[in-house]
């Protein structure tokens, strides 16, 4: 949204590098309530143009938000936009003009709450897909899975927007990568935090055992307490001990590809030092 100096963007790169980065996802635009994307992405050309020449080797992927549920100004409340073929084709439009014009390796999708089961999500999955050029990526970042076993210190509610195994691999058939947002749980525990992310990293290797999208767990650095993110609890160590956990009690510990900071703005030194230590 805004510009950015060559020696800034280099300085992040060589940051990027240090730290073993290897995609980043740059926040681009959201679709509005009244049907199109908010123009905040000005400067996105000339940024993925000075980062690839400073780090070629860092695929960059634009992310894109959806926000399902909406109120328009007129009071008309829609559930789901992807139901619309007019908004999935706004969508594929758009991914393909952050690819052929802004220059990106491919589109981050954030669509949200989506919920277990929905065709309409695949539908936009194929859509993107259908107008990406060949060779860019399409990546989504999707919501936790729905335990099916007793994992905190209390029974977990199963809530709509937690989805199953079984749909987590249908989406995995229509995407390349996949950012598994296991974090925002709503637990207070620092202890039911570690089984979550075990969970949720053993869930989602043996869900994907036979496909082929990669698989990043996805936690939050975030220092903010909100009513889903409890900042005692949703710990860098607490989450990075629950992925390990998960990994070594996986079948398929080899389908995890890497772990999804959230995100780059909260990252302070010791945090680096903390996830840098990571597996």
């Amino acid at each position: 949204m805004e510009a950015h100096t060559i020696t800034e963007i280099e300085t992040l790169a060589q940051h990027l590098r240090e730290h073993h980065i290897t995609y980043i996802f740059p926040y681009v635009s959201y679709l509005k309530p009244e049907g199109f994307f908010n123009p905040t992405f000005d400067h996105a050309a000339d940024f993925v143009a000075q980062m690839k020449s400073a780090a070629p080797e860092i695929q960059i992927l634009g992310w894109i938000g959806i926000p399902l549920q909406i109120t328009t100004s007129d009071g008309v409340r829609t559930e789901n936009r992807l139901e619309d073929a007019a908004v999935r084709h706004l969508i594929s439009d758009f991914s393909n003009k952050m690819v052929t014009e802004l220059g990106f390796d491919g589109v981050h999708l954030n669509a949200e709450m989506s919920f277990n089961d929905d065709p309409h999500l695949i539908e936009t999955l194929d859509a993107i897909r259908k107008a990406l050029p060949e060779g860019k990526q399409l990546s989504i970042a999707t919501h936790a899975l729905r335990p099916t076993e007793q994992i905190t210190s209390i029974p977990y509610p199963i809530q709509r927007h937690h989805w199953t195994a079984d749909y987590l691999r249908e989406v995995a058939q229509h995407v390349d990568q996949i950012a598994l947002m296991a974090y925002d749980s709503g637990l207070f525990f620092p202890a039911d935090y570690r089984a979550w992310m075990a969970y949720q990293t053993q869930a989602g290797a043996d869900a994907l055992k036979d496909t082929h999208a990669q698989l990043l767990i996805g936690f939050s650095v975030s220092d903010e307490n909100t009513p889903s993110h409890n900042t005692s609890a949703e710990t860098i160590p607490d989450a990075l001990f629950g992925i390990r956990w998960g990994l070594e009690i996986s079948d398929m510990p080899e389908r995890v590809d890497g772990i999804a900071i959230y995100a780059h703005w909260e990252m302070n030194p010791r945090k680096w030092e903390l996830v840098d230590g990571f597996p």
